[in-house]
């Protein structure tokens, strides 16, 4: 689970001539008219946790053998020697219902087939979950990802907001999704299809992708938001009436919504974060502070500081700032921290060292997603100003009395730059 995120499947079993066969109690052989004649059992009875299984035959003459399944998920491994034997692995069972398969051994014209059946896994039925969403709020970005691609995204809630803002146990169903593009410039909507989860990322039309957006969030009694992803995920679209199948380590949703929406036209994302037009001084008048060590969170091999400035009224509602500091010490925070600036050989790696603040910046060209050290002023729930900390210096001083006084002097990454700044002390 991550802070505002698979039931995993048993590895492969490797096959080899030294492995160990579960022979299966022969039957009386029965000669088929095509040639082939079983001389093992032509049911396998599988546990739930799965096993290696072998199968032999006899044919008549020579000639080319080949074994097959109809249900590769079940059966994921068929080692045929043409010469009387076959082995299969049967996977384990990750449901709760009982699962068959064929293996079907063909010989020229001819074929025998073996039946698996496998036991149910004694993991609980998971819980269903039933959701009407009444709102429904997004964004459409246009052709990002692949040619003739149109991304998509939206948030399906059941009250979930208030003048834009999100509220206390609000529970949100984001997803990032793929269609094909529209001329539309003012009522955009989803495409009507069928949508399904795309885990390999081919970014295909009618697909719901997890490119870091897509989840099932929601807000606690701090106003923190969590989420966490979806292992599987379908959707279903037909004009104004959407249905959401999704699936968590948790519980499965089902979400419908019936009703008019319009999601938001593309804008131009520029190459520079800062909306600001002046020198800023910032206002944390309104605002706690806190301050909390994410250890290694870059993999960089140095802690990760994070300083946050959150508006007493929730995060969408006022003054927000983030600092991004790197440091050689997970237990003093104190110090003088100057832009780190980004990698000469990648532009887009920040580079790190001790004694730097990340400045401000994209994760993409093709994403408004923003990480580092940020200046952002909400209002009504909506970003009505943003900056990058982008140069300059940070100075966190430790006072010895339990508070802190922390002066930014910095310049944001406008073309032509802007000077932000702010002195204050208190307690973190």
């Amino acid at each position: 689970m991550k802070k505002l995120f698979s039931m995993a499947l048993v590895a492969v079993m490797m096959l080899s001539v030294s492995c160990e066969l579960l022979q299966t109690e022969p039957q009386t052989p029965a000669k088929t008219e095509q040639g082939i004649t079983l001389t093992s059992a032509s049911v396998i009875e599988a546990p739930a946790e799965g096993d290696v299984y072998a199968i032999t035959y006899t044919i008549d003459g020579e000639g080319s053998v080949i074994a097959t399944t109809d249900n590769p998920a079940m059966i994921d491994t068929i080692i045929s020697n043409g010469n009387g034997l076959v082995r299969i692995n049967v996977t384990a069972n990750p449901t709760a219902e009982v699962r068959e398969a064929n293996v079907i051994i063909t010989y020229g014209s001819s074929s025998a087939s073996v039946k698996v059946t496998q036991a149910a896994s004694d993991v609980p039925a998971i819980e269903v979950v039933t959701i009407e969403a009444n709102q429904l709020v997004g964004s459409y970005y246009g052709e990002k990802f692949a040619t003739g691609v149109g991304h998509y995204w939206i948030i399906l809630t059941k009250d979930g907001f208030v003048d834009g803002s999100a509220v206390v146990g609000g529970e949100y169903f984001r997803l990032d999704i793929l269609a094909p593009l529209t001329d539309e410039k003012e009522n955009i909507k989803l495409p009507d299809g069928d949508y399904y989860f795309d885990s390999a990322l081919t970014y295909s039309t009618y697909t719901i992708v997890d490119i870091g957006n897509t989840d099932y969030s929601w807000v606690d009694g701090d106003m923190n938001g969590w989420g966490m992803k979806f292992i599987d995920a379908s959707l279903t679209v037909d004009g104004n009436h959407i249905e959401l199948v999704a699936l968590t380590e948790e519980k499965e949703y089902h979400v419908s919504f019936d009703g008019d929406y319009t999601l938001s036209p593309p804008y131009e994302i520029t190459d520079y974060v800062s909306s600001l037009t002046k020198d800023t001084v910032i206002d944390v008048s309104n605002c706690y502070a806190s301050a909390q060590s994410y250890g290694d969170y870059w993999e960089c091999g140095y802690t990760n500081w994070g300083i946050e400035f959150v508006c007493y009224d929730g995060m969408k509602n006022g003054t927000y700032v983030v600092l991004d500091l790197i440091s050689d010490s997970a237990t003093d925070i104190s110090g003088t921290y100057v832009a780190s600036g980004f990698c000469t050989d990648d532009p887009t790696k920040p580079d790190f060292r001790p004694g730097v603040f990340v400045p401000g910046f994209r994760v993409s060209d093709v994403s408004d997603l923003l990480l580092g050290s940020l200046y952002m002023v909400y209002k009504d729930g909506m970003c009505v100003s943003q900056a990058s900390l982008y140069d300059g210096t940070i100075t966190i001083t430790e006072n010895g009395n339990g508070t802190y006084t922390i002066v930014i002097d910095c310049y944001d990454d406008a073309p032509k730059p802007n000077k932000i700044t702010l002195n204050w002390t208190g307690e973190m």
